[in-house]
Parts: C-alpha cells; structure tokens; sequence
C-alpha cells in the first residue's frame, strides 16, 4: 500500500449526496487520490485500477455492497473494504465482515468522524502488517543463511577429514 495520503481510495455509493461528501471530506483530510462511483457494476469496471481502499455502500441499486466485496476479495484480497451504510442490521454487518471488509460505518451524524477514525487504524494495521512481513523475510533469510553456512561447514569438514 502507498503512503497513507497517495492511497488510492474508491468511493462506491448510489447516493450522489454521500458521494459528494465524502469526497470532499476525504480531500480535505489530506487524500489526494479519490474516485467515486454511483453504482457496483460502474466501480467494478475500474477494479483493475488497483485501489487501496474502498469505502463501499451497502445498497448500491445495482447489487449489494455484500455482492461488491465479495468481487473485490476475488480480485485481490489485500484490497481494505470499509462499509458506510444506513443499514443497522446486524447481520448485514456480521456478513461483510466475515467476508473480508475491515469495518462496518453506521451512516448517521458522526459518520464521516468514523471514516476519519476508521482510516487512521486501517493505516496503523497496514503499516504493522508491512513491518510483519519485512520481519519474516529477515528472519527466512537469517535462517537460510546460517542453515547454508552449518552445510557448508559441514561439507567442508567431511572434505578435509577424507
């Protein structure tokens, strides 16, 4: 993932208005890589532009945001999927989290205080991740190191000893 504000993030929701919003809200806060799209089959079309992160809708007109992440997850499973729904249904919830998405945002009056807050953990967790998989590289390639230089050593105490 790029740094934090030249992330690509996608912005899915059939409401012009939420649209409008968040991207003036997301800009605002810094991101400088924002595209919005007003239906699933519209977004999905431009799936092959790698986003990031998706801020995606639940009901989209078109199919559900639940339909949405799971063609995401299929494309690339390390894309982050932050839902923003006025759906307060539990399930719904339960549902696009066990499918891959990081969170799940209540559209109400605080709802872009929570994209913010979302965002920054999402990043946290990203960064953690980057530093994890640099650590298991480091400690592959420590371990293959010393197992090659013990097979050497052995090898060439076998060699001199005949």
């Amino acid at each position: 993932m790029a740094n934090k504000f030249e992330s690509k993030i996608y912005v899915v929701d059939d409401d012009p208005f939420c649209l409008a919003t968040y991207d003036k809200h997301l800009r605002a806060q810094g991101y400088e890589h924002v595209h919005c799209f007003l239906s699933g089959a519209d977004f999905l079309a431009e799936l092959d532009g790698q986003p990031d992160v998706v801020l995606l809708d639940h009901d989209l007109g078109d199919m559900t945001g639940l339909e949405v992440l799971k063609e995401i997850k299929r494309f690339n499973t390390n894309i982050f999927v932050i839902f923003a729904s006025s759906r307060q249904q539990p399930e719904i919830a339960t549902e696009s989290l066990k499918n891959g998405a990081f969170d799940y945002i209540i559209k109400d009056d605080s709802v872009l205080e929570h994209i913010t807050g979302t965002l920054n953990k999402l990043f946290i967790v990203s960064d953690y991740l980057k530093k994890k998989k640099i650590n298991n590289r480091f400690f592959l390639f420590s371990g293959l190191v010393l197992a090659s230089c013990s097979l050497f050593s052995y090898l060439y105490e076998v060699l001199r000893s005949s």
